[in-house]
């Protein structure tokens, strides 16, 4: 009697049913297809494709690139002027140098010279021998903020990675969770069918069969929610990847739960090492530290020790060319000269003899140690924390599973004795969202505790764990 009823329900039409108002629904829902396939025009890619398209094409990796080579430029200038003279090659000429008239006043015939004058020459600047490590603290500066910019640049690529890893694996279970609603919406569409035949033979009463067309429309309110939510990440993974911002693409990868191999105290070595935040605060203490010194050293009656090195010049004019070579007061002596160039503040800006420059270089020295103190406690505090919610996520992880286990035998078991009007409707539902709810929980699990390893990978510097690859955390 049941396999008949099944049978009917599937394979004959219901035109002796009552009101067929969602019979229009459940016709788009099967044979429109709008949003049912995913697949249609979108671009099947692998999570290694997407990783490699993303720092390819990402408009702020390029970005990144030319950076880098500015940095390099800085540096350069930077470590040129302090090892090396600056060497100018000069070339000038009279600036009444005659090519041709406009006008030409006849009574005085004067003109200027059409032969010109002026010189070519290679002019050295004064180079500073010693000037008691002021210069010197000055360009381990830069060279502190050279090297800190190259390892942020590193930092940036790591973090756009982890960035692509998340937003594709995202994409991956929201397309997950979208064929979930999709196997309720064709659950509850079943069960809807089932209720209106009940009802057309009188075994159940009008108020079943409401709850089941509620909770057909809910089902279907649902899965277009979920296709909302997946064309807005495919938006998102467009942007990061650098494509426009319309293309959809097909993720063919899924992920695959690996537990967290590293102990605490392995982390936190890494971390104390190797945490952005606290190279960060390393670099800007070391700097202040440096420019404390060096405001100390300018407000001290110090004097400059500079080679003049002179220039060598060739003149030329309408009576020949004159090689000369002069460094200072038209001698050519290479002597190395002392100099004292300094100046205090009695009253006005600065404080009295400039104590307001150099208090403001103290203050910014402590304030840049507090800085790298709270960094690391922020940093040994964030590593705990996310070992934590890594453990939680794992414990949550095995109990979903075994629930989604009994929660798939309990529909099965429900459903089979709703046909065979052994059991109601609200246990059907029951049933039913737990299921659902079930692969939901799992797939949001997974991909929260992923988040949680990138969070704790980013905290250690790291590209990917020992033995872990985050490329390769997909099903086989």
């Amino acid at each position: 009697m049941y396999i008949f009823i099944i049978c009917y329900l599937l394979f004959m039409p219901s035109s002796h049913l009552m009101a067929q108002d969602l019979e229009e629904i459940e016709e788009n829902f099967s044979n429109k297809k709008i949003n049912l396939n995913l697949n249609n025009k979108a671009r099947v890619l692998s999570l290694r494709d997407a990783i490699e398209e993303g720092l390819r094409k990402n408009s702020l990796q390029m970005i990144r690139k030319y950076r880098f080579e500015l940095n390099e430029i800085s540096y350069q200038d930077s470590k040129d002027d302090f090892y090396f003279p600056n060497i100018n090659l000069t070339m000038k000429t009279n600036p009444d140098h005659h090519v041709d008239n406009f006008y030409r006043d006849t009574d005085l015939n004067a003109e200027s010279p059409q032969t010109p004058h002026g010189s070519i020459g290679l002019e050295i600047e004064d180079y500073t021998l010693f000037n008691w490590g002021k210069d010197y603290l000055e360009f381990l500066n830069a060279q502190e903020t050279y090297e800190r910019t190259k390892e942020s640049l590193v930092e940036q690529r790591r973090e756009l990675r982890f960035q692509i890893i998340a937003e594709y694996f995202n994409l991956a279970r929201q397309r997950e969770i979208v064929q979930v609603y999709k196997k309720r919406l064709n659950h509850t569409s079943f069960i809807y069918r089932l209720a209106k035949e009940k009802l057309t033979l009188g075994k159940v009463k009008s108020q079943e069969f409401l709850q089941a067309k509620s909770l057909f429309l809910a089902s279907h309110k649902n899965y277009h929610e979920s296709l909302f939510q997946y064309y807005k990440i495919q938006e998102s993974l467009a942007k990061i990847l650098g494509y426009e911002l319309e293309t959809m693409f097909k993720p063919i990868n899924q992920l695959k739960y690996k537990p967290l191999s590293l102990d605490i105290q392995d982390t936190s070595r890494f971390v104390a090492k190797n945490s952005p935040l606290i190279k960060e605060a390393q670099a800007e203490m070391k700097n202040s530290s440096r420019s404390y010194q060096k405001a100390r050293k300018e407000n001290l009656p110090l004097p400059k020790f500079s080679v003049k090195l002179g220039t060598y010049q060739r003149s030329f004019s309408s009576s020949g060319y004159e090689d000369t070579y002069r460094t200072f007061n038209q001698s050519k002596n290479i002597e190395v000269a002392a100099s004292l160039n300094m100046s205090w503040r009695i009253y006005g800006s600065g404080g009295f003899f400039n104590s307001r420059k150099t208090e403001t270089s103290f203050y910014n020295k402590r304030i840049s140690e507090i800085k790298l103190r709270e960094a690391r406690r922020e940093s040994e505090v964030a590593n705990r924390m996310t070992h934590s919610r890594i453990h939680y996520l794992e414990r949550k992880f095995r109990a979903t599973s075994e629930e989604l286990k009994n929660a798939q035998r309990a529909f099965d078991k429900t459903i089979d004795n709703y046909i065979a009007s052994k059991t109601t409707f609200p246990d059907v539902n029951y049933v039913l969202d737990e299921l659902i709810q079930s692969k939901i929980d799992l797939e949001n699990t997974k991909y929260e505790h992923l988040l949680e390893k990138l969070t704790l990978a980013t905290l250690m510097g790291v590209d990917d764990f020992a033995g872990e690859q985050f490329d390769r955390l997909v099903v086989e």
